[in-house]
């Protein structure tokens, strides 16, 4: 099938970048499950931008540029903070509505920015609200056709050109293929790779794998941020205790009743997600703990219930009050490097775009600024439309690369993914967060390696039998990618702590860590 666009990705960033191609042409908007079933769409967090007058996008820019570590690329930082105003003004304009006090937009506090500066919509359920609204933007737009439950299997590249992409339709089980005159990778980051995780199913790096075999340039796969505060419940998936919860006042204590950010950070809790996510693991590690504990008693009761309906749902579901304590511990929440993107989100592989958490901007650095994320799809989103309609491509279009095929009948092949592949990614989720988690070591680095090696040779023999083998052996290979990258940088920085090289290297000595199918590489800023 042919369009003018292809939009891979049903989040925010697919979503937004799919409704402004719309006025300039035909878009495919390919999901890989519902577009309910994002990252985007659990998001608990807001969208940071300065909209008072005693704040200021430098005052953004510096925050960001702080929680980055000295890996931020400065034009990309400048572009969010000086744009976000303006990404936030237009979608109200159409027709979005943000949590107001007292005739004002209602602005929050999170870990690293000094002013208040997130908004929110529906409380804690901004995700939700705003992935909603411009779902239902684009379900009405006469331009955008939706092909969800299409899983995207390969990029279609030839000379270093993208002419569109394979999927399957998992609902009438046959392979598609999409060509357009641009192709925009949107489908999130690699979190999902670990156990425990925030995120959702879906986040398996597929897209990043994608482009990595494809032939893109993926930069800082190192830097993984973990959430300080997933609700810890044994046995049950995690569930994310938001960063605003701490903005509101929320305080940490560990089992011996001491608040042990005090005199860790000037910040408290509020401090970068990194320090009060190794905090909380130096604390569960010296008291055998599994967990910390959150605690709200000092706040009012009814305000945190209206503030976090969500959660305070959650929390109630399974027995906990959230307005007194609850336990929290650290879980794999954002991949902060990705795809590497100039500042028009163009790859480096000609007419493929990136857009979101697997795009790397240059905009998070070594670590995300709380509630960056969701205004960075819409800043990034609004400049790849407007890059694409000055710089129009033509048509393109031919069909190339071999379409692949099923290996076995679909039920077998998602029998096989249902059972045997799930198992690959439940043993890889245990791997990576064992040894390739909030601390790392050389001798932890290296264990990982090897017990990825390991899945990959056991998985080989199977990639001759089903498609989904290749599927999961290239998603083992990012993983792979991510140890190297962590393996190879010998400092702490940001989301990247390694206890044996606990030092920062200085400015003089900062790079980036390159990627590419055939080697990694370090460069220099």
């Amino acid at each position: 099938m042919q369009f003018d666009y292809i939009v891979i990705g049903g989040g925010l960033a697919g979503l937004y970048t799919s409704y402004l191609l719309s006025k300039y042409g035909r878009v495919a908007l390919i999901a890989c499950a519902t577009l309910e079933e994002s990252n985007s769409y659990f998001a608990q967090g807001g969208m940071a931008a300065v909209i008072e007058a005693d704040d200021t996008p430098k005052s953004h820019f510096e925050d960001t540029i702080i929680a980055g570590r000295g890996l931020c690329r400065e034009e990309a930082v400048q572009i969010l903070t000086q744009e976000a105003p303006l990404r936030i003004e237009e979608i109200i304009t159409l027709g979005m509505h943000f949590d107001t006090e007292n005739g004002h937009l209602a602005l929050g506090l999170e870990g690293g920015h000094h002013h208040r500066r997130i908004l929110h919509a529906g409380g804690d359920a901004t995700g939700r609200m705003v992935t909603s609204f411009m779902t239902g933007l684009v379900r009405s737009s006469s331009s955008i056709e939706i092909f969800d439950c299409h899983f995207a299997l390969e990029l279609m590249v030839e000379d270093g050109v993208c002419y569109g992409v394979h999927t399957l339709d998992k609902e009438n089980t046959r392979i598609e293929s999409f060509t357009a005159q641009a192709t925009i990778l949107a489908t999130g980051g690699a979190a999902a790779l670990y156990q425990p995780t925030t995120n959702p199913p879906t986040s398996l790096g597929d897209g990043l794998a994608m482009a990595l075999v494809a032939g893109a340039e993926l930069k800082d796969l190192e830097f993984v941020q973990f959430h300080p505060t997933a609700l810890y419940i044994p046995g049950a998936s995690s569930f994310l205790i938001s960063e605003a919860v701490r903005g509101e006042g929320a305080y940490l204590y560990n089992q011996r009743g001491e608040r042990f950010m005090l005199d860790k950070h000037p910040l408290a809790e509020l401090a970068p997600r990194d320090t009060v996510a190794r905090e909380i693991f130096y604390q569960m590690e010296r008291e055998g703990a599994g967990y910390v504990t959150l605690s709200l008693r000092h706040l009012d009761a009814k305000y945190i219930e209206q503030r976090f309906p969500t959660i305070a749902h959650h929390c109630a579901a399974t027995g906990l009050d959230l307005t007194q304590e609850i336990p929290v511990a650290p879980a794999a929440h954002y991949t902060v490097g990705g795809v590497a993107t100039d500042l028009h989100g163009a790859t480096s592989i000609h007419r493929l775009y990136a857009v979101g958490e697997v795009a790397s901007t240059g905009v998070m650095g070594a670590n995300r600024l709380a509630s960056n994320s969701l205004i960075e799809c819409l800043v990034f989103g609004r400049r790849i439309a407007d890059h694409i309609r000055q710089n129009p491509i033509g048509e393109p279009l031919k069909e190339c690369n071999v379409m692949p095929a099923l290996l076995a009948p679909i039920e077998q092949e998602q029998n096989w993914l249902q059972e045997q592949g799930r198992d690959y990614m439940d043993q890889l989720g245990i791997i990576l967060m064992k040894h390739v988690g909030i601390v790392r070591t050389e001798r932890s680095l290296n264990t990982a390696l090897g017990a990825i090696s390991a899945l990959r040779s056991q998985l080989n023999q199977e990639r001759s039998l089903y498609l989904f083998a290749s599927v999961i052996d290239r998603r083992l290979y990012l993983a792979q990618q991510m140890v190297v990258a962590a393996l190879n940088r010998r400092e702490s920085r940001g989301g990247h702590y390694r206890s044996d090289y606990p030092d920062t290297l200085p400015p003089e000595q900062t790079y980036h860590t390159t990627i590419t199918q055939e080697e990694i590489k370090q460069e220099f800023i």
